[in-house]
Parts: C-alpha cells; structure tokens; sequence
C-alpha cells in the first residue's frame, strides 16, 4: 500500500518538511529539498526513510 498523497514527514537532518508524493515503493528515493539529504524508503508499513548512501562512490 502506498503512502497516501498528501504524506508528509519531516527530515531527520535538518526537520524541514520531505514531498512524499513520489514515494510510492520500497526502494524509491526522497530528497530534502532544504538540505539536500536523500533518503530511501525502505519499508511502507509503516512507512520508514532510511539514508541513502551511494555505494557507487
């Protein structure tokens, strides 16, 4: 089940609020757009950020 559309939670870094409406799968991943921060959901019940880190670096 996906998030509902107008989700929204706060950034665990800098608080501001994250657009969920794009987030609608595990894996799908989020941006803050005050501090840049990204975040993957990696569960939906409940629904759960973790951060993204870029194994490709």
């Amino acid at each position: 089940m996906a998030p509902a559309p107008d989700l929204a939670r706060e950034c665990p870094d800098c608080g501001a609020e994250l657009d969920l409406t794009e987030a609608e799968e595990v894996g799908d991943l989020v941006d803050c757009p005050n501090c840049g921060a990204a975040f993957e959901v990696v569960a939906l019940e409940p629904f759960t950020l973790a951060p993204f880190v870029d194994e490709e670096k």
